[in-house]
């Protein structure tokens, strides 16, 4: 069972790089875990060492038997994604839980997700809220958006807090979650937990957009269209909600084929929005 998607990745090996890494395996073969949890990471992002996943959960799991916590999370993403060992979300909660208890952010989102998933334990939502709290406190980004989208909608049992969302989305926007840039766009535009202000909506918008978030384009595309803290812009509106389409967003290619039908945009106007998109996508 795969719960992420898995990229091949090129990487450049340099000679330093390699002495390191053979530094490291020989205090981590002596039973240093500091040491072990490097080569584990080593050849889990194939950074320094070739990628060699069951190697990586090999020394992973030497140094999760020493309590190091990074090493136990990491250990229990691969069982959960399969990587190295066959998947097992028994073994993943309890090396979760135990990285957990010395307050490994990493550990305390991914429980936070399992509980709220019901993978591996029963489904409770209020131990996923708990820890997706403590990780967030810890300064988790994953966890501060997560927690924040629950409070925004009120769902799973969760109350709805406006001003708390505002308030995660800010600390992970700070963190250069592109996901929270956009959501804080959303409650600007709404003016929940915040001000109304379409200036700031166009703003954080702007700043999703152009780091490539499809939502992002869309809201952004769809304030030009409507002239909203920002003066109308048929050009950028296309350029914009083409981006956004052109990404698989539904609802941006919705909006692009609404705004061309009901003739809100010229041929001319649309050549050139396509035009622009064209160079944003072709930007190294």
């Amino acid at each position: 069972m795969k719960f992420t998607k898995m990229l091949a990745v090129f990487c450049f090996f340099t000679s330093s790089m390699f002495a390191d890494f053979e530094a490291d395996i020989a205090k981590a073969n002596s039973g240093d875990a500091d040491a072990q949890f490097a080569v584990g990471r080593a050849y889990l992002k194939a950074d320094g060492a070739p990628k060699d996943l069951a190697k990586a959960a090999e020394y992973f799991r030497k140094a999760s038997a020493q309590g190091h916590a990074k090493a136990q999370a990491n250990l229990g993403s691969m069982y959960v994604e399969g990587q190295g060992v066959s998947t097992d979300l028994s073994e993943a909660l309890r090396l979760f839980k135990e990285s957990a208890k010395k307050n490994d952010a990493v550990a305390l989102t991914n429980l936070g997700w399992m509980y709220g998933s019901g993978l591996g334990t029963s489904k409770d939502m209020t131990e996923c809220v708990r820890h997706y709290r403590v990780a967030s406190e810890a300064g988790n980004m994953v966890a501060q958006v997560r927690l924040a989208d629950m409070l925004l909608k009120g769902t799973d049992g969760v109350t709805k807090d406006f001003n708390e969302a505002a308030r995660w989305f800010g600390r992970a926007a700070a963190q250069g979650s592109v996901a929270a840039e956009n959501s804080l766009g959303v409650m600007y535009e709404n003016g929940h937990g915040v001000e109304k202000d379409p200036h700031h909506a166009l703003t954080w918008y702007r700043k999703a957009a152009e780091r490539g978030d499809a939502r992002g384009q869309l809201n952004l595309g769809r304030m030009y269209d409507e002239g909203l803290g920002v003066t109308a812009d048929p050009i950028q509106a296309v350029l914009w909600l083409t981006l956004s389409a052109n990404q698989g967003e539904t609802s941006g290619q919705k909006y692009l084929k609404d705004i061309v039908l009901k003739g809100r945009v010229t041929n001319e106007q649309l050549a050139e929005g396509e035009r622009l998109a064209g160079e944003f996508i072709a930007k190294p």
